[in-house]
């Protein structure tokens, strides 16, 4: 066998283990980076979630509160007007829990980060 061979058959062997290496570290790379995105997805998700849920509640306790006003009979309430209120609590609600001031939505999200993802 002549000996100009062997170190080459050995120097493309260790080019391919290098190679080999490269796509192992790329591979695990492209695997912790999908792996967060993930995660910022998921955290991204759960943040709309809670802010959702405080646009809720924040447009439930305005329903009730306008349940707590008398008619005062000055004008007659019509559908229109009842539309047009429950529409402009709809947008207060989502304004508001946007502004993230009640701090219902930051609560429930820290409460709920902690369990994404878990079993229980």
């Amino acid at each position: 066998m002549p000996s100009g061979i062997l170190p080459s058959f050995g120097l493309a062997a260790a080019n391919d283990a290098a190679i080999d290496i490269r796509r192992q570290s790329l591979q695990s790379d492209i695997d912790i980076a999908e792996a967060d995105k993930n995660h910022i997805d998921r955290d991204a998700k759960l943040k709309e979630t809670c802010q959702g849920f405080e646009a809720i509640f924040i447009n439930t306790l305005l329903q009730e509160m306008r349940k707590t006003v008398p008619d005062d009979g000055l004008l007659p309430t019509s559908n229109a007007t009842r539309t047009w209120q429950q529409l402009f609590d709809n947008q207060l609600a989502e304004t508001l829990a946007s502004r993230q001031e009640m701090g219902v939505a930051k609560m429930l999200y820290q409460q709920l980060q902690g369990g994404v993802g878990e079993k229980k």
